[in-house]
């Protein structure tokens, strides 16, 4: 009983998020036709498979910045950013950013958020970036970061 529950554990990870993508992907496309009948997109490199916890296993990225609508220019997005949602152990957590970047650290893969300043206390326009890890322990993204101004 323990190897069968053990083995849909295994298999269930990536069907959930492959449902958890599809699922974006439907919200996505029915927001474009609800927009004078548009047409929606998905183009290559709006998913992304990439380690966001260190396990050596792909977490998928969802990057809206990609999506386009024949009738809406600049529906997922403006200056401040786009969504990005991140499916991680089954999970879908969304973010907003400008741009994206997974670098490796201490044998660590760290996730970059380019911001809108004003989530660092500044303007729109200065420079600010958030810095996530996974941590096992908490089942989460750590961060730390300087509030944004009142």
């Amino acid at each position: 009983m323990i190897r069968l529950a053990l083995a849909l554990c295994l298999f269930a990870g990536p069907a959930l998020a492959e449902d958890t993508v599809e699922k974006i992907l439907s919200e996505a496309k029915a927001d474009c036709a609800s927009l004078d009948d548009g047409v929606f997109d998905a183009p290559v490199g709006t998913i992304t498979d990439v380690d966001l916890t260190g396990d050596g296993k792909p977490e998928q990225v969802v990057d809206a910045a990609k999506f386009t609508c024949s009738t809406s220019a600049s529906y997922w997005g403006g200056t401040g950013g786009s969504q990005l949602s991140l499916i991680v152990a089954g999970k879908r957590l969304d973010y907003f950013a400008q741009e994206w970047k997974v670098i490796e650290w201490n044998k660590a893969p760290v996730l970059l958020l380019w911001l809108n300043g004003g989530e660092c206390g500044g303007a729109g326009a200065d420079s600010c970036i958030e810095a996530l890890v996974w941590s096992d322990f908490n089942k989460a993204f750590m961060s730390v970061r300087p509030a944004a101004s009142e």
